[in-house]
């Protein structure tokens, strides 16, 4: 089959590679560089974790799992650091009591550390009285811009044509066969695979996808005392359930620890963003670092702004475009995607040259959110 994928971020590099693996004719669009710091699928680190408080997530990335060692075997270079990762939250906290649910249905190991047991194996870290910590030993940071320049180089290797700085303005149906549509002309397709992350919305306006894009901000911080209690064998990935904020250890290429809110940000164009840092980001994420470890100073290191694309429930949208044949919709990653990503663009790749996956996707179909 001739294919086309619509947008080579962290979805759309995967569908490349799986796609062209499989023997079939790729043509990757891509409307700046691979591995570009405009959209979502970018930067040093992104969290991997089975520690979703939904079953579905966590059974997801018990398929991904494999999925992520084999690119990092494959592209044979260090891609996922497994530094293993803490939820933090209060006993009797909802998000804490479902993932405990949902990893012990899956199986996973964990232990759950109380302020003085988290601070004797994390020397960083410092608990409220009333907090704990769920340890699961598989969860770590992945280095997304790696990871999706990897897949598109692998695609490359096995004959796909990546086409950058190439966008895409209409996504089409002509004779009843997908059509790509760039300044360049048209080309028509057996199956067209759209993973345009932040410009979904703009590309596909006729479906009204109920998409919103969002700006969020990374901040890392410089280390004040005892930098070896931030390197990855001291200092798990972390998720405070209260204020959902995150944050890594120091990953060895940008000086400093990187910390983010989940949910701080604001409505965004993609293509009319400022990428300058915000103060107010910066000054919450002082807050919430000294209160949490006491040992990074109030220096700033690094910022980065990345996009949000979300749906109101979080969860992704996969499914068929209505009235477009062959035309697969992966968007709404809602900032917790990149993880799943390596999946989902085999899972694309696999639908539409015929294949199913085992998992019900019910969930995500278009007509769930529209």
């Amino acid at each position: 089959m001739k294919i086309a994928v619509v947008g080579v971020g962290g979805t759309g590099s995967a569908a490349c590679r799986h796609l062209a693996k499989a023997g079939h004719t790729v043509v990757g669009y891509e409307q700046f560089r691979v591995g570009h710091t405009r959209g979502s699928s970018h930067g040093e680190s992104r969290i991997i974790r089975y520690t979703y408080p939904d079953p579905l997530f966590t059974g997801m990335m018990g398929d991904a799992y494999p999925l992520w060692a084999g690119l990092e075997s494959e592209a044979r270079e260090e891609l996922f650091v497994r530094c293993g990762g803490v939820l933090i939250a209060p006993e009797g906290h909802a998000d804490l009591r479902d993932t405990r649910e949902s990893i012990e249905s899956a199986g996973l190991p964990f232990e759950e550390l109380t302020p003085g047991e988290t601070a004797a194996r994390f020397p960083a870290f410092r608990l409220a009285a009333d907090e704990i910590a769920l340890y699961q030993k598989d969860s770590g940071f992945l280095r997304a811009t790696r990871c999706v320049r990897a897949q598109a180089r692998i695609a490359a290797v096995h004959g796909a044509e990546i086409r950058e700085a190439t966008a895409v303005h209409e996504v089409a149906s002509r004779n009843g066969k997908p059509v790509v549509r760039t300044e360049g002309g048209e080309e028509p397709f057996d199956a067209v695979i759209v993973t345009a992350g932040a410009w979904m919305g703009k590309l596909m306006h006729g479906l009204n996808l109920p998409l919103s894009v969002e700006r969020r901000q990374v901040v890392y911080l410089r280390i004040a005392r005892s930098p070896e209690h931030f390197a990855p064998e001291q200092f798990p990935i972390w998720i405070d359930a209260r204020t959902l904020y995150y944050g890594f250890p120091s990953d060895g290429v940008i000086q400093g620890v990187k910390l983010a809110s989940h949910v701080a940000g604001y409505a965004v164009d993609p293509d009319n963003d400022g990428r300058e840092p915000a103060a107010d980001i910066i000054a919450e994420a002082l807050e919430i670092a000294t209160r949490r470890f006491p040992d990074l100073s109030d220096q700033v290191a690094f910022t980065q702004v990345c996009l949000y694309t979300s749906t109101a429930s979080e969860d992704f949208i996969m499914d068929y475009a209505p009235d477009l044949p062959n035309v697969f919709l992966i968007s709404g990653c809602s900032g917790h995607g990149f993880k799943f990503t390596v999946l989902l663009g085999k899972i694309a790749a696999d639908i539409v040259t015929g294949k199913t996956y085992p998992r019900d996707l019910s969930r995500f179909a278009l007509s769930r959110f529209v």
